[in-house]
């Protein structure tokens, strides 16, 4: 096997020192990568229950009743001629 000297080392650093840097960037960004999915598809260790009692009272359930569909809305606007109005259907 054939001695590398220092001055020899340097060499071949300073010959590939572009490819040397895209395989270190590359390594710690897949590393990254995987350290963020393991994080990300942990399952969640919070064993609390964060069900929530909701309930309405009748004031609400009638003004949500009082509201119409889109189908049965006839407030039209007029709009300029060559306007379209982006929140119709």
């Amino acid at each position: 096997m054939k001695n590398i000297s220092i001055k020899q080392f340097f060499q071949l650093l300073i010959r590939y020192n572009i490819v040397i840097f895209i395989v270190l960037v590359s390594a710690v960004l897949i590393f990254a990568i995987l350290i963020l999915n393991g994080i990300i598809i942990s399952p969640d260790t919070n064993t609390g229950s964060s069900t929530t009692a909701t309930s309405f009272d009748r004031a609400t359930i009638n003004r949500l009743d009082k509201l119409e569909t889109s189908a049965n809305n006839t407030n039209y606007q007029n709009i300029a001629s060559g306007r379209i109005n982006p929140f119709s259907e």
